[in-house]
């Protein structure tokens, strides 16, 4: 199936529309960015974190975001995952981080076999080192450019799941079909929390529609969002923090004619 404007337009009416509750596990630096993004974008963020509310919590839910920046929440991230696969909720998993700790490679893969994710999206290193499981960075940029799809269909095709390497291309694969979105701006890897971003919004759009088109299609339109706002901030002379504000603007923005920039394909 190809990702076109009108595809990505029909989920994102339904998320305006149904204004799906999104569970968001995230870490502290970008929690405030990613329930502001959600709201631009038609969704109702919940940010509980404490383990003895958040299955309570993630029952009323449409989908689950579990944030490894946040790995000192991990007993909610199982407590609320657990929850969340009974009920056959959207589940995504961001490894944060990943790629620099063994722990939380460790943690990361448990959580992945016990709760069964719907989608896992990371950017190059953290997904190379899951997949390896070796270190491959220290920190949470990404110091790969290149990654083997191939080993990422296998992947995704062992745990069932939908995997997304977020980079220049994103690279998304639910274990059969490989999409390559190339939307996105080099600005956006100069804001924190960007991918805490994309992650959060894959669970407006799998909660909604939970398949490999509609994660491509989200990645389109997340990347379509950061041209748009990269362009106004160019045009204004403005600066990082500009294009933050710009780049959450441009979700709430959002129009059909602006999504006929998809650059997704097979």
């Amino acid at each position: 199936m190809s990702i076109s404007e009108k595809y990505i337009a029909e989920l994102y009416n339904k998320i305006q529309e149904e204004r799906p509750i999104i569970h968001c596990i995230t870490n502290a630096v970008t929690v405030n960015d990613c329930a502001n993004i959600l709201l631009a974008a038609g969704a109702s963020p919940t940010m509980a974190h404490h383990p003895l509310e958040v299955e309570e919590i993630t029952a009323g839910t449409k989908a689950l975001v579990c944030n490894f920046g946040a790995i000192a929440d991990y007993e909610a991230m199982e407590k609320a995952g657990r929850v969340a696969d009974e009920l056959g909720h959207a589940i995504v998993i961001d490894p944060v981080g990943v790629s620099g700790s063994s722990y939380r490679r460790e943690k990361c893969q448990t959580l992945i076999e016990n709760i069964h994710p719907t989608c896992i999206r990371g950017n190059y290193s953290e997904i190379r080192a899951l997949m390896e499981h070796c270190s491959t960075v220290t920190g949470v940029d990404s110091g790969d450019k290149n990654l083997d799809t191939e080993a990422m269909r296998q992947y995704a095709d062992k745990y069932h799941l939908i995997m997304i390497a977020s980079g220049e291309k994103d690279i998304i694969t639910d274990g059969t079909a490989i999409y390559i979105c190339e939307n996105g701006d080099a600005k956006m890897a100069k804001i924190t929390g960007s991918g805490c971003m994309s992650s959060v919004m894959l669970g407006a759009f799998l909660g909604t529609e939970p398949s490999v088109q509609s994660a491509a299609a989200c990645c389109a339109f997340v990347g379509i969002a950061g041209e748009l706002a990269s362009e106004k901030t160019d045009a204004c002379g403005g600066g990082t923090m500009t294009f933050r504000n710009l780049f959450i603007d441009e979700v709430s923005l959002m129009t059909q004619e602006k999504m006929s920039r998809c650059k997704v394909h097979i």
